[in-house]
């Protein structure tokens, strides 16, 4: 089995801006099932959707091979940690009475999410050479469309499948 961490020079920020714009973005109104419906029609890896809008807020657009890094640099820990915790935690809502485990299956997968984002931010500044846009918009949604078009089942989507994410992205400073 392939390692799940790299080893880093620097300590993890698993509390960094990045997070920060997660949390308030995906709590936005119709920005949950947005992602979790790419997740599920597409595959999607909701923390590299996130991450993609993340940067176009700050002004990035990224390149196909920007988000392959991206993808590359948490494939395992998603595949390996992530996804099973969410299938487990999905199981347990029909087959487990205690409200208790599931809340902490919850709080893990979550965690789980926060070290995969710690691992994408740690990404972003060797993605410093990507071309800078003066319009944010434009920069998250080319950032998204290029997240979708490299997603397992990848297809394209039409903007009002993405309208919750780029406007509470636009609304985060």
């Amino acid at each position: 089995m392939a390692s799940i961490d790299t080893p880093s020079a620097a300590p993890a920020n698993y509390d960094n801006d990045f997070w920060r714009f997660s949390l308030v973005v995906y709590g936005a109104e119709g920005v949950a099932a947005e992602c979790l419906g790419l997740q599920d029609m597409l595959g999607i890896d909701v923390n590299v959707l996130l991450f993609c809008a993340w940067l176009g807020t700050r002004g990035a657009q990224l390149q196909r091979k920007d988000v392959e890094a991206a993808m590359r640099a948490v494939a395992v820990w998603q595949d390996d940690v992530v996804r099973p915790l969410r299938a487990i935690r999905q199981f347990t809502k029909t087959k487990c009475d205690d409200a208790a485990f599931r809340t902490s299956l919850k709080q893990i997968e979550l965690r789980a999410e926060q070290i995969e984002q710690a691992k994408l931010f740690a990404l972003s500044g060797q993605l410093a050479g990507a071309a800078p846009a003066a319009d944010r918009r434009a920069a998250i949604v080319k950032n998204i469309n290029e997240c979708v078009a490299m997603a397992p089942r990848g297809a394209p989507v039409e903007a009002a499948a993405i309208a919750h994410l780029v406007d509470a992205a636009l609304r985060v400073r």
